[in-house]
């Protein structure tokens, strides 16, 4: 019993220590209500009122719902709805307009004849669809270095329009629409309006390789008669022959293809077209008219071969065949003469490599087509040549030759001052067309302007004394004083002295005489022995000649007499020098 009431009386004083905050006076401290909780004393506990709750806002894209309050969420972000980037706008949220990134921009496509400049994601357009130009050429394609015409129709020229070019390196065009071809390709061709762009044409035009300049020998020939083909030019990197190409004939029975020498041979009378196409590209074609003919009625001419190949430094001379009357009166003339250089007997002298065409017609009658004709000469390496051997046969094929009318000849046309003393011409007429050189003896019509040449370039060898009445140059003294020399063959012969002027060529000399080649003595071209002490004789130029390494030709036949017994040359008179 005792331990029972002991246990109350503990219980209670328990209990009395427990309600002595609450039996005894006190002042709340109250904390504020949240959205969760009403206010609440921070000493007891105590609550008053309620709580306020939350004031939620709706999620966005990029935030989840939130209590504008508190702060606190509830679930997760909306996220964006994204709409695609279109030409003009950007990636674009379709919820709250948010943007990422950029426009994608016009995709275009110009302008057709149809339809005007499109878009090909949005199909917006921009301005008018083109008004079409039309364009025509004469020939879709041409060779390297050929030419055509762009014609624009309605047009005259092509002022009014810009123009562009897919490649501007295989073609060139003017203003008036001519084009040449540059290189090997194809290249479109555009015209716009300079005034109304909508006004628009294009075309196309291929360059393809450089069409070759086949050429024979001659375009005419006789009968049994055979040539060769040749080419004047290359596309720069393959040597065309004639195994790059196939052969075809127009008429089948007047030509043939030896396809083992490789020559043309006339097997029939009339015109033949010979076509020629490339191996290798089909639209490369070029061709060739020959005329077989009789050689009665034409001039048919014949060089030194059938190939019409020869070297620089070579002579020949062009026959006729069947030579009728006529023909004596023919113009020879040389498309080139710094290759070859002609004269009016057909005697040509090849001076350096190239292609060189001669031409030969009746001047009295040029369309006279019977009579005229070409020959193409093809001049390859080069050989040595007697130079003087073939100046003085120059020279002595024209013995005999007169003057007409009052110094009127061949030699003053030529040079060209007809009418005219020509003794000087003489010498530069056969000088020029043994294919010498004017920096060797300059091309000279009086002799004193001649002699001066001469012995200004120190190659001058005077007999008598004699002083010019001007100033040479090259530090060449005026006053040119006699010396012992002997004239050689291919010099050339001043006479300056006893109030003559005079020159011509040295043949040959000996001890007494010198035997010279001369134009306009007595009128003519004449052969005349001197004495080698003859007082006119002011002096002797000796040319310095090409080198050669062979035996010269001797001329000493010409001091002796002719078969007949009549003398190749003229006696003159001895004029005594005075001491």
């Amino acid at each position: 019993m005792r331990k029972r009431r002991i246990w109350i009386m503990i219980f209670f004083i328990l209990l009395s220590f427990t309600n002595i905050g609450c039996n005894k006076k006190h002042t709340h401290q109250w904390s504020e209500a949240t959205c969760e909780l009403p206010m609440t004393c921070t000493i007891c506990h105590e609550t008053k009122g309620e709580a306020l709750g939350h004031n939620w806002v709706d999620a966005t894209c990029t935030l989840p719902k939130t209590c504008t309050k508190c702060g606190a969420t509830e679930e997760e972000a909306l996220g964006h709805d994204w709409v695609d980037a279109t030409c003009t706008l950007p990636k674009t949220c379709a919820k709250c307009g948010a943007t990422e990134g950029k426009a994608l921009g016009h995709d275009w496509v110009d302008a057709t004849y149809d339809a005007p400049k499109t878009c090909t994601r949005c199909g917006a357009t921009e301005g008018e669809a083109l008004i079409a130009l039309h364009l025509s050429l004469s020939t879709p394609y041409i060779s390297v270095g050929e030419r055509t015409i762009l014609s624009v129709e309605n047009y005259f020229d092509l002022y009014e329009f810009n123009i562009e070019y897919s490649d501007d390196h295989v073609i060139s065009m003017d203003n008036w629409g001519f084009i040449t071809g540059l290189k090997i390709g194809k290249t479109t061709i555009t015209l716009t309006s300079k005034n109304n762009p909508t006004i628009k044409g294009s075309i196309d035009i291929k360059v393809i390789g450089k069409k070759p300049e086949a050429y024979v020998t001659s375009p005419r020939i006789a009968l049994n008669d055979s040539t060769f083909i040749f080419f004047k030019n290359t596309d720069d990197l393959v040597e065309k022959s004639i195994d790059d190409f196939n052969i075809s004939f127009k008429k089948g029975n007047i030509l043939i293809f030896d396809t083992i020498d490789k020559k043309l041979h006339a097997i029939g009378f009339g015109m033949e077209t010979i076509t020629l196409t490339s191996k290798l590209d089909e639209r490369i074609t070029t061709t060739i008219d020959i005329d077989v003919v009789n050689p009665s009625s034409f001039v048919i001419l014949h060089g030194k071969d059938d190939s019409g190949i020869v070297k620089a430094g070579e002579q020949f001379q062009f026959t006729i065949v069947d030579n009728i009357e006529t023909h004596t009166n023919l113009k020879w003339v040389s498309s080139d003469q710094n290759i070859a250089v002609i004269t009016d007997r057909g005697y040509v002298a090849l001076k350096k490599e190239g292609i060189v065409t001669i031409t030969v017609y009746d001047p009295n009658d040029p369309q006279n087509t019977m009579k005229k004709t070409n020959y193409v000469i093809t001049v390859i390496g080069e050989t040595e040549a007697d130079y003087i051997s073939r100046f003085i046969h120059m020279a002595l094929r024209e013995d005999g030759v007169h003057e007409t009318g009052d110094n009127y000849q061949k030699f003053g046309e030529w040079y060209p001052n007809n009418g005219q003393p020509w003794c000087a011409t003489f010498v530069s007429w056969c000088w020029y067309h043994s294919g010498l050189s004017y920096d060797i003896l300059c091309k000279y019509q009086g002799c004193y302007t001649g002699m001066k040449w001469c012995t200004e370039k120190g190659i001058m060898h005077f007999v008598q004394n004699y002083t010019f009445n001007e100033e040479l140059e090259n530090n060449v003294s005026s006053i040119q004083y006699a010396t012992d020399y002997k004239p050689q063959t291919g010099d050339i012969v001043f006479f300056l002295s006893s109030d003559m002027s005079h020159t011509g060529i040295v043949i040959y000399s000996d001890d007494l005489y010198v035997y010279t080649i001369e134009g306009n003595t007595s009128d003519q071209v004449d052969i005349k022995r001197w004495s080698i002490n003859d007082a006119r004789i002011t002096g002797y130029a000796h040319p310095e000649y090409p080198s050669y390494s062979g035996v010269r030709e001797d001329f000493s036949w010409i001091a002796l007499p002719k078969e007949d017994g009549t003398n190749w040359w003229t006696i003159v008179s001895e004029h005594q020098k005075v001491d």
